[in-house]
């Protein structure tokens, strides 16, 4: 199993607690008695070889990050989970044993040469694998997740963070790019045993390959990690060259491979790029949401906000940057074609393809530049506004035969938040409404009794929404009108509940159509 493979097993194990569910229980051998029965091993490794040399590099390689016990806790788990499964623990410490002395290179045999065979690809996969979760002793892939903040510690357990989860949606080369980023973004410099640094990713790309002779890997004769560069070789970055030679004797070092140089090398990138944000931004976040928790600092939600809505506003322009590059030398070129064209026999041709293509480009521009401006909106602070203008610019801003009705009530409190953006988000449902076939909405809008929250309801007289319907309405990509692209509402409950901090729900309306009902939290006024 790769680092990446077992690192999303561990994510996949921690989210499965979270749910509730337990992993198999297996036994698991004691850390004390592998050590003693290497020993026994290594002693009779040691009657078959004349060079000191050998049985050193034997225990050497065994030793490292106590890689005897990692590999001896993966191989109980294996045969239990293969052709050991249920057997009692006496089999499985003698299978155990066994695939140890034959990973070493002693020739002892298992009881049937199938079983020799099936043990034999056993112990590959828990030589490079890395060991499972065991109550008190954190793994290597428990600790780095730890460490480059992909799962979180919430009271006596853990839980995956927004950095875990999406790994978990990423694979092959991106996940080992995203992890890449997420290094980098939290790197504190090249001796970092945890997160490769940019500095460490430019030496590799400078000196792509090293070997030293008779060099121990704790030694750094490079000025670089020597653990992070064996991660980047289960990775996939490198090749570890940890070999012993008869002659020479022990040989390590590294080969940076062909993947790795482009992987890095999209790392090193000098413009942002949709990972290099997202990476940075998660990790901003996780730090502020720690230092929170460890009472260090107090930086609460607004911080945290603050920093995604400034990551939406840089991911916003590199989206706007690109499809504008892509599309604008289209539209020069298309006009350069129908220039081109006119009084040809193709013309008319031409001409009957026009309403689909220059409408299409037009809006898939404008709706970039609209991106752009309402996630930038997000990078400013919050503020206060009133409700009623909100809703006549959204009345006024919308082209339309619907017949709105506004009934607000006067001198209602402000509220806080972006004030751009909640015209987007009335506008939305004004649109929805004529797109359901209405053809009347009224907006109602009182302060409730407590002071506290404006009530606001939007009702139409069209053909309503389902019981059923009335929670997935508002999740991005559904939609219940055929050729909707289900982003509407979507944002509507984002800005309702996300920036202002309110509710919205689909409710019933007893005398036919869709009502949408928004409680929203006043702004806080200053104590006279």
């Amino acid at each position: 199993m790769s680092f990446v493979e077992d690192l999303k097993e561990h994510l996949q194990n921690v989210r499965a607690a979270q749910d509730g569910h337990q992993a198999p229980r297996h036994f698991v051998p004691e850390a004390r008695w592998i050590r003693a029965e290497f020993i026994k091993l290594v002693e009779q490794f040691e009657q078959t070889v004349s060079a000191p040399s050998r049985v050193a590099y034997i225990h050497e390689q065994w030793t490292i990050d106590d890689r005897v016990v990692s590999f001896a806790l993966n191989l109980a788990i294996l045969l239990q989970e293969g052709f050991l499964s249920g057997e009692p623990r006496t089999v499985i410490e003698e299978y155990i044993r066994l695939g140890m002395a034959r990973r070493m290179g002693l020739d002892l045999p298992a009881s049937s040469f199938a079983r020799q065979l099936e043990l034999d690809r056993l112990t590959g996969k828990a030589w490079d694998r890395n060991p499972p979760p065991i109550a008190g002793q954190p793994h290597r892939a428990e600790k780095y997740a730890l460490e480059i903040r992909a799962i979180r510690r919430k009271a006596d357990r853990h839980e995956v963070a927004s950095i875990g989860e999406v790994l978990l949606s990423l694979s092959g080369r991106d996940a080992i790019q995203w992890l890449l980023h997420v290094e980098a973004a939290q790197s504190m410099g090249p001796s970092d045993d945890w997160r490769l640094s940019k500095e460490t990713a430019a030496y590799l790309l400078k000196h792509p390959e090293r070997a030293y002779q008779e060099v121990i890997w704790r030694e750094d004769p490079i000025g670089h990690s020597w653990k992070t560069l064996r991660r980047l070789g289960s990775l996939g970055v490198l090749e570890i060259i940890d070999e012993i030679n008869g002659l020479v004797g022990l040989r390590v070092g590294y080969r940076l491979l062909s993947e790795g140089r482009r992987l890095l090398e999209t790392l090193l990138t000098p413009t942002e790029t949709p990972f290099s944000v997202l990476a940075a931004t998660l990790s901003q976040d996780e730090s502020l949401t720690a230092m929170e928790k460890e009472g260090s600092h107090k930086p609460g939600l607004d911080a945290v906000f603050h920093s995604s809505a400034v990551a939406t506003a840089r991911q916003a322009r590199l989206v706007v940057h690109e499809i504008r590059n892509a599309l604008i030398p289209a539209q020069i070129a298309l006009g350069s074609l129908y220039s081109s064209v006119v009084g040809s026999q193709v013309e008319a041709e031409v001409a009957r393809f026009r309403p689909r293509i220059d409408p299409g480009i037009d809006r898939a521009l404008k709706f970039v530049t609209d991106l752009l401006k309402t996630s930038e909106l997000a990078a400013r602070a919050p503020e206060g506004f009133d409700v009623l203008r909100v809703l006549a610019d959204a009345v006024a801003s919308l082209a339309t035969s619907l017949r709105i009705q506004l009934h607000v009530a006067p001198d209602l409190p402000s509220l806080s938040g972006y004030r751009e953006r909640f015209v987007l988000a009335i506008v939305n449902l004004l649109r929805n409404a004529e797109q359901s076939g209405a053809k009347q909405v009224v907006i109602d809008c009182i302060l409730e009794d407590n002071q506290r929250n404006l009530l606001l309801t939007v009702d139409d007289d069209g053909p309503g929404v389902r019981p059923e319907d009335r929670e997935r309405i508002f999740q991005r990509g559904i939609s219940l009108r055929s050729g909707g692209a289900g982003e509407g509402l979507a944002l509507v409950k984002e800005v309702v509940e996300f920036e202002l901090h309110g509710k919205v729900a689909c409710v019933d309306k007893p005398d036919g159509g869709a009502r949408f009902r928004m409680r929203l939290p006043v702004a806080e006024r200053t104590p006279r």
